[in-house]
């Protein structure tokens, strides 16, 4: 009887440990799409961008910034060395394409950041108002009402004009307009969970307060944050059109899908593209994230999760 070596035992392992988890993740996905058609959906959009962005710089020979051609021109037509240019040029002559992929990181990159930053904020401010009650929980919710009566986009702008025209003041600003409604969301689920029963035990065993949240109110409260997350994601991806709109998001020469948007306003007539192509890749990312955020929703709630 031949035995093998412990290289190829290893091998052989390694090997079939992958097929299995490949396979497992297979069925994972499957189900998943199965139950939640939505949300696979709108995961194959957000990843299928992600891609996109990620890729800028490989699939054209063009500069974000760099005049190729002498006008806003159509898809399909060709600079001045003669190469293709996929959607055309914009007001200023540059690749649409090429200014789409690079616009899509910064968006993405606030998009991602902003809720990021507010949500966390919001998370540990609510969880520390349910938890302690008396008057940190009466200044918490004044400070919160404060924040949530003032319109989000005339914080941001003064937030921004305090800050400086960049592209992490607009992050900051974009952050702390979603803290409030983040803050009052988790308040009222971590006010349910310091009720239940395993909070009163924890106590009952001697933990402390610091232990009784990290251990307890805040891993439980992941859900409903990331849920909030999620859908900041594309609330904040609009602010900063908004804000560009306005000429207080990111700044030229960087690209953004928001100021491509404000640029082609003056120059809609004489090429359309240029914002219907923006605009519309705006609507399909944040339609994606939406439709993931209600997935997730009804996927992490226990109430739903038995529902088919």
């Amino acid at each position: 009887m031949t035995t093998q070596p412990p290289e190829k035992i290893s091998n052989t392992l390694v090997n079939a440990l992958t097929r299995l988890s490949l396979g497992a993740g297979m069925r994972r996905s499957m189900q998943f799409s199965r139950r939640y058609p939505s949300g696979a959906f709108g995961l194959v959009l957000i990843v299928a961008v992600i891609v996109f962005v990620s890729t800028a710089g490989m699939l054209t020979p063009f500069e974000s910034h760099r005049t190729i051609a002498p006008k806003a021109m159509a898809p399909f037509s060709r600079d001045f060395d003669g190469a293709m240019m996929w959607l055309g040029s914009d007001e200023l002559g540059r690749d649409v394409f090429t200014r789409l992929q690079h616009g899509g990181r910064t968006s993405l990159v606030i998009g991602l950041l902003a809720p990021l930053l507010g949500t966390a904020m919001g998370t540990l401010l609510g969880i520390a108002s349910a938890y302690r009650g008396g008057v940190v929980d009466l200044l918490v919710q004044r400070l919160v009402d404060v924040m949530i009566s003032l319109p989000g986009i005339v914080l941001s702008m003064a937030v921004i004009l305090a800050l400086g025209f960049s592209l992490w003041a607009v992050i900051v600003a974009l952050s702390i307009n979603g803290v409030g409604g983040a803050a009052r969301v988790v308040r009222s689920h971590a006010l349910s969970q310091s009720q239940m029963e395993y909070v009163d035990a924890a106590r009952a065993l001697g933990a402390s307060d610091w232990r009784i949240v990290l251990k307890h109110l805040l891993p439980n409260s992941m859900a409903v944050s990331l849920v909030l997350f999620t859908v900041g994601v594309g609330a904040a991806i609009v602010a900063e059109a908004g804000l560009s709109f306005l000429g207080l998001g990111v700044q030229p020469p960087t690209p953004s899908w928001g100021n491509m948007l404000t640029f082609a306003q003056n120059s809609f007539r004489f090429g359309p593209h240029i914002a219907i192509i923006p605009g519309l890749t705006i609507s399909f990312v944040v339609l994606a994230i939406n439709l993931l955020g209600d997935t997730l929703r009804d996927a992490l709630d226990p109430h739903l999760r038995g529902r088919d």
